[in-house]
């Protein structure tokens, strides 16, 4: 675990597509959603501190090296959206979705956001229970949002 870190994020569109190809295959491993390599290329994330690649230095730089990642963006007038959060079921439950968590809230807070929204499936109840640990709540349901069915939006303070 003294290899693991995260580490600040680059745009989407700057990975090579073996690095594509690996975000691709853990959505897909952790969430079953399914993403081509252009709409993870497409994503409107923007280099900032708000993104971080969660990686295994020992494995660095082949993709094996990835697992989590954290996309946010800019959103609205003072806040901020998770576009994507996902580590690999094998590193969850070790604090490091917290410690993502605090270092955008961190980079938020820096750049005057005041809220937090994302998307999650309504079947990922472990998801939305670390979500409401941290002040979120579901303002609205997302019928067929994701491809499974059931979404929520979720905002709150930061």
């Amino acid at each position: 675990m003294d290899n693991i870190q995260w580490v600040y994020g680059f745009e989407p569109k700057s990975l090579s597509d073996e690095w594509k190809e690996k975000v691709r295959s853990l959505f897909l491993k952790e969430t079953g959603e399914q993403y081509t390599l252009d709409s993870i290329s497409n994503l409107p994330i923007p280099q900032w501190a708000g993104n971080m690649l969660l990686l295994d230095n020992s494995k660095y730089p082949h993709p094996d090296a990835l697992l989590g990642l954290m996309w946010a963006l800019p959103h609205e007038i003072d806040g901020v959206r998770i576009a994507a959060f996902v580590i690999d079921s094998e590193y969850q439950s070790a604090g490091w979705g917290a410690k993502a968590w605090e270092h955008l809230v961190e980079a938020s807070i820096a750049q005057g956001k005041k809220s937090i929204q994302l998307e999650v499936k309504a079947e990922n109840i472990r998801a939305q229970k670390f979500y409401t640990s941290r002040n979120l709540e579901v303002i609205r349901h997302l019928s067929n949002y994701y491809a499974s069915g059931l979404g929520y939006l979720m905002k709150g303070p930061i």
